[in-house]
């Protein structure tokens, strides 16, 4: 069977995809690392117990509980950062010790790496094949060389003691050993056929250049196993004999295995996937996809046992099928990144944020997750270059579409089970309803993004000139990590996601208020969590490189494409701002007509306004997406969609900024300012843009969709209705270079940048302002503080609450005996003020982390320590009599019952042991 030259690694558009044998060996090494670090940085000759004591004993001091991490107020920011401050402290000797295992880890694996071809030399007693030994087939293996297109020859070995006809390459650096079996030099003489294709095979590796990624993988293996796995081992036994509740945790024990199973997985997957490679350019060298003539070593027997996934070789129907299609090797898949996504969440977890919550501000941890969300979206992307090389060059209808949905989903479970194999986090491994809802979510984007970068590479293929690939590949580049960065990174803790609803909720109903206050029609709550919307007004409103990444999602396919149609789309978008203007009035002559000036010129009825504002702009631009999807080709409609309707948002943006300042000099505009002109600032434009492009966006996407919905059913019904006439839509003709269109989109998106990065300065007036913001975040910030958790009050009792408890419960307790017993004056007043003594301490140590108990924690302080101060001042003035006795049994006996209501309310949370657990 011949045919074709296969293509083993195909390109597109000028890039050419690397190989598997590099990917896996990245993931490897870094997967690797991550776990080793995390093992040394847990298993510290101090132990994990001691760091456990360190971080409870900080999140205590700081007020800051892990699981809670601050989202934009600022004085969560700065507990966070008294948290990472007072870690930073006691961190210093982890990193080192982490930082010196991993440096003997590299340094084993480094050595053993060197030594490996010296050693195998040695134990199979390999001689060196020289010319004087046989000149013909040392000529032969020259010319085999050449062909294989080598600059520099390998050393031949021959292995006389081995029976089998085949062959291996392994060595290290530049120094390169091919092993020739004793059985392969006879099949010289009696199949020269089969002895060239096992030749080149070992060759074909050489030239991938993979015996040294391959060799050194299997170094690092060996050596993560004596410098790592072996020490933890002997320290979760040693922490076992020594701890008692170590004997009954399996958390570190069962996450371990499964992290060392999955090391040794990739290691095979590593293995295999060389030889796939191998075969492929073999295939390309002998021009024919024979197996009998590519694969003449092939065993003749199948054994089930064992699995795929723990062989270090594929099977040979596995080699044979990649064999007649090798572009099969590039395409993505579910597999590779499930594994991809496993590496990225638990090299975030394992390696990064160790070390970045131990030390390190928020703002910090924030661009870690930032740097999550590019790497993610990076990683899709590269998935549907490979999607788009193997389209090019494989069969015509390649579904492509399948292969994303597939790489995307194994990405977006790899995440969720990552984080859940975690040893930086010891929870329940089985993920809750809002981290599948969440993953599910993180998915579909996926899935859309990774469309767009294959349609993208698409026009780029059909371009011939370098410098625009360079540009656009940068330009796609960008787009992706700016909206990974801004806004994906979210999703970077699939567990701290739990909390997000409830937060939401509570932002949701403080912005509904404005509709109760303003009370002036009955649509006014729908659009005001319509428009401003707690998703949009918590991740998106100013975010700079959210909406530059959305407007790249346009303006790229736009100048990519060779007939860009901006004729048709950009008066539609005129239009759109056109009807808005028109609506803009109906509305603010209503609210003139029927409520008073000074009524209007409220917080209440701005946010009210502005809804109606947003709600006719989004209606306008939800049309022109679906007029502009109806006309257009379908293919190309999206584009030219979004930049209809980013027209219409800037035009509109625009109008607004100018009402606010200008609307009181002009009677007919004047709905809410006092003033003239109204005193406005640039984050007003830069905030109503920001959320006129995200909430644009969606309406954009969805009347797109509504719009071919529609053309497609009217196109049905024509056919059936009447004979079939074949209409050139809007644009169509000769193909033009559209310079004059791409201009125009080129200016529209440079001003939608350049308001979007105006300066964030606050406003010097509540003119403008947007009040729902700052009023949700006030109301969402109390909620989120005062919601309690568990694992927070767990944390406060065993970071040091626990002790005052007792420490209180004893003295009082002391002091309640001493007057009962009718003890001497001097016994009861030195446990009146041991007492005093003991609440002062307790005083001055933070409250519990959740509203209610700190209340009670105050209360029976401030009544315990209220009672024993004055019975000490009335025994030392002298005036310790009925009335002013009864005066501290009363105070005594409300601190006590405070003392019972909080120590009933941690039982009944956390069970009757927890205080003597602590």
């Amino acid at each position: 069977m011949t045919g074709a030259k296969p293509t083993a690694r195909p390109a597109v558009a000028g890039l050419r995809t690397p190989s598997g044998t590099t990917v896996h060996f990245a993931s490897l090494m870094a997967l690797t690392f991550a776990i080793a670090a995390t093992i040394h940085w847990v298993m510290m000759p101090s132990g994990p117990a001691a760091w456990t004591r360190e971080v409870e004993r900080c999140q205590v001091r700081s007020g800051s509980y892990l699981g809670r991490f601050p989202e934009s107020r600022p004085e969560a920011i700065q507990r966070y950062d008294d948290f990472a401050g007072c870690l930073a402290e006691r961190v210093s000797d982890r990193v080192l010790w982490t930082a010196f295992a991993l440096s003997v880890m590299f340094a084993l694996a480094v050595l053993l790496y060197r030594l490996q071809p010296w050693w195998r030399i040695r134990r199979q007693r390999l001689v060196e094949l020289r010319s004087a030994d046989d000149p013909e087939l040392t000529a032969y293996l020259r010319s085999l060389v050449v062909e294989a297109g080598l600059p520099r020859a390998p050393v031949f070995l021959v292995d006389p003691l081995n029976p089998r006809a085949g062959g291996l390459a392994f060595g290290h650096g530049r120094r390169r050993y091919v092993r020739l079996d004793a059985g392969l030099l006879t099949l010289f003489r009696t199949d020269p056929a089969s002895f060239r294709a096992v030749v080149l095979h070992e060759l074909a590796h050489v030239r991938d250049r993979d015996v040294p990624i391959t060799y050194f993988a299997l170094a690092v293996w060996r050596s993560f196993l004596i410098t790592a796995l072996v020490p933890m081992v002997v320290g979760l036994l040693w922490l076992s004999w020594q701890d008692a509740p170590f004997r009954s945790s399996l958390g570190i024990s069962w996450r371990t295995a499964c992290l060392v199973l999955l090391v040794y997985l990739f290691r095979n997957a590593l293995l295999r996937i060389r030889e796939y490679h191998a075969d492929a350019r073999v295939s390309a060298w002998l021009d024919s996809a024979d197996p009998r003539l590519c694969l003449p070593a092939l065993p003749g027997t199948v054994t089930r046992w064992p699995p795929v996934w723990l062989r270090r070789h594929p099977r040979p129907a596995s080699r044979v099928a990649a064999l007649a299609e090798p572009v099969t090797l590039s395409r993505p898949g579910f597999g590779e990144y499930l594994a991809a996504g496993i590496v990225l969440q638990l090299c975030y977890v394992h390696a990064a944020m160790p070390l970045l919550a131990a030390g390190t501000p928020f703002h910090v941890f924030r661009s870690l997750s930032g740097g999550w969300g590019a790497l993610v979206t990076l990683l899709v992307g590269f998935a549907a270059v490979r999607g788009a090389a193997v389209t090019a060059v494989g069969p015509r209808r390649t579904p492509v579409g399948r292969w994303l949905l597939r790489s995307c989903f194994g990405l977006g479970t790899g995440t969720l089970l990552g984080e859940r194999l975690s040893l930086s986090g010891l929870g329940d491994p089985l993920p809750g309803a809002v981290a599948l809802v969440a993953i599910g979510l993180l998915v579909g984007q996926l899935v859309l993004l990774s469309w767009w970068v294959h349609r993208c590479s698409r026009l780029l293929h059909r371009t011939r000139l370098a410098r625009v690939r360079v540009i656009g590949w940068f330009a796609i580049g960008t787009a992706v990590s700016l909206l990974g960065w801004s806004w994906l990174a979210r999703w970077s803790s699939p567990t701290n996601l739990d909390r997000v609803p409830s937060h939401l909720g509570r932002v949701g109903a403080s912005i509904a208020d404005f509709g109760d206050e303003a009370a002036w029609t009955g649509l006014d709550h729908a659009l005001l969590l319509v428009t401003w919307n707690p998703v949009v007004m918590e991740f998106a409103a100013q975010n700079l490189a959210l909406c530059t990444g959305l407007v790249l999602l346009w303006v790229v396919p736009l100048l990519l494409a060779h007939r860009t149609r901006i004729r048709f789309a950009l008066p539609v978008g005129l239009l759109g701002a056109a009807a808005w203007l028109v609506f803009d009035l109906a509305v603010k002559a209503a609210m003139r007509d029927t409520i008073p000036l000074s009524e209007r010129a409220t917080d209440a009825f701005r946010a009210v306004l502005t809804a109606w504002e947003f709600s006719g702009l989004l209606l306008a631009q939800f049309l022109v997406g679906a007029v502009v999807a109806a006309v257009l080709f379908r293919r190309a409609g999206l584009a030219h969609a979004l930049f209809a309707v980013a027209t219409t948002g800037l035009t509109v943006s625009g109008m607004i900024w100018a009402f606010a300042r200008l609307g009181a000099c002009v009677p007919p505009l004047q709905a809410m300012a006092t003033r003239c002109p109204g005193v406005t600032s640039g984050e007003y434009a830069a905030t109503v843009l920001g959320i006129v492009t995200v909430e644009g966006t969606v309406a954009a996407v969805v009347g797109y969709l509504f719009g071919t919905t529609v053309r497609r059913g009217l196109r049905r019904w024509s056919r059936t209705r009447a004979p079939r006439i074949v209409r050139t839509p809007v644009g169509a003709g000769t193909p033009k270079p559209g310079r004059a269109g791409r201009l125009v989109a080129a200016v529209v998106a440079t001003a939608s940048v350049v308001v979007l990065a105006l300066p964030n300065s606050p406003f010097e007036t509540g003119e403008e302002s947007s009040a729902p913001v700052a009023e949700a975040e006030r109301t969402g910030s109390n909620g989120t503080e005062a919601a309690s958790g568990t694992a927070p009050g767990r944390v406060w009792l065993r970071g040091g609450g626990a002790g005052h408890f007792r420490a209180v419960s004893s003295a009082t307790v002391g002091f309640a005996e001493d007057i009962s017993s009718n003890a001497e004056v001097r016994e009861v007043r030195g446990s009146a003020v041991r007492l005093s003594e003991v609440v002062t301490e307790a005083r001055e140590f933070p409250e519990p982390p959740d509203s209610r108990r700190a209340e009670l924690w105050d209360e029976m302080l401030a009544a315990l320590d209220d009672s024993a101060r004055r019975f000490v001042d009335a025994l030392d003035t002298g005036t310790l009599d009925r009335e002013a006795l009864r005066g501290v049994v009363e105070s005594f006996e409300r601190g006590v019952r405070r003392f019972e209501e909080l120590l009933d309310l941690w039982c009944g949370e956390y069970g009757d042991r927890v205080l003597a657990a602590c």
